[in-house]
């Protein structure tokens, strides 16, 4: 009983766990990237820097004495001569070079046969077929994982999300160029965005700086996101049972990674 207990205790934890949303704060101001991960009340990233330890100053050893050799040991190696080995002895395995002998009976050295290569026909039609199974293998994966991967999205969210956007340039032109391509840009992106994740919105400002040098443009805004572990953990397990209840045809997806 109190078995069951401790196991029940861990299953409720482990639920628990995945549950408590991973918070993302991104910020990007005057060029430079503020990223904060926290998750509960533990922040994932940027870690804390340890303090750097002290070096404790180590005592030097003490060389270690020498032995000193006895007589018998000193004679034994005065005694010791080591036998040279004639230079100009045959060496008995190494065998004689033999000569190849050409068509026509006459000895020619050894020469590495170049492979034939396969005509240029076959040749493409060997890189058309391998792009063929290579873009069956790409279809079969983006089926695959095109579910899991919506169900996925829909359970991110991004709020509080700040634009601050300027164009700048000394041609006026240029400027309200740069401004409309700027506002369909953003307007575009996110409403894209919410067709696949829940988004919300605190302020868009897009302006335009006429008669101003084009590196005073600003590209500023911050956003926070929410994502719980345990969606990650059912879009993981949705691909594999997907792979594994129809893997005849996932199989080349798998070749495919291999080849990678």
């Amino acid at each position: 009983m109190t078995a069951l207990i401790i196991i029940a205790a861990l299953i409720l934890i482990i639920l628990l766990a995945v549950n408590i949303p991973v918070e993302a704060y991104i910020r990007f101001y005057g060029g430079k990237a503020d990223i904060k991960v926290k998750y509960f009340f533990l922040s994932l990233y940027p870690k804390k820097e340890k303090p750097p330890k002290s070096k404790k100053k180590r005592r030097k050893d003490k060389p270690p004495k020498e032995e000193e050799l006895s007589l018998e040991e000193e004679m034994i190696s005065e005694d010791i001569s080591t036998e040279e080995v004639p230079e100009d002895t045959p060496n008995e395995d190494a065998a004689p070079k033999e000569d190849t002998v050409g068509e026509e009976g006459s000895p020619q050295k050894g020469k590495p046969q170049k492979e034939k290569k396969p005509p240029l026909l076959e040749r493409i039609n060997a890189k058309l077929d391998e792009l063929t199974r290579k873009k069956n293998s790409v279809m079969l994966l983006i089926e695959l994982v095109t579910e899991p991967l919506k169900r996925f999205g829909s359970k991110i969210r991004i709020d509080d999300v700040i634009i601050d956007f300027a164009a700048a340039d000394e041609d006026a032109a240029k400027a309200a160029i740069s401004y409309g391509r700027i506002g369909a840009a953003v307007y575009d992106t996110i409403s894209f965005l919410r067709c696949f994740v829940g988004m919300s919105v605190r302020s868009i400002n897009i302006s335009c700086l006429y008669n101003t040098p084009a590196d005073k443009s600003r590209y500023d805004g911050e956003c926070k996101v929410r994502l719980r572990p345990a969606s990650l953990l059912n879009a993981v397990f949705a691909v594999g049972f997907g792979y594994i209840s129809n893997k005849k045809k996932y199989s080349p997806v798998m070749e495919l990674f291999k080849k990678g």
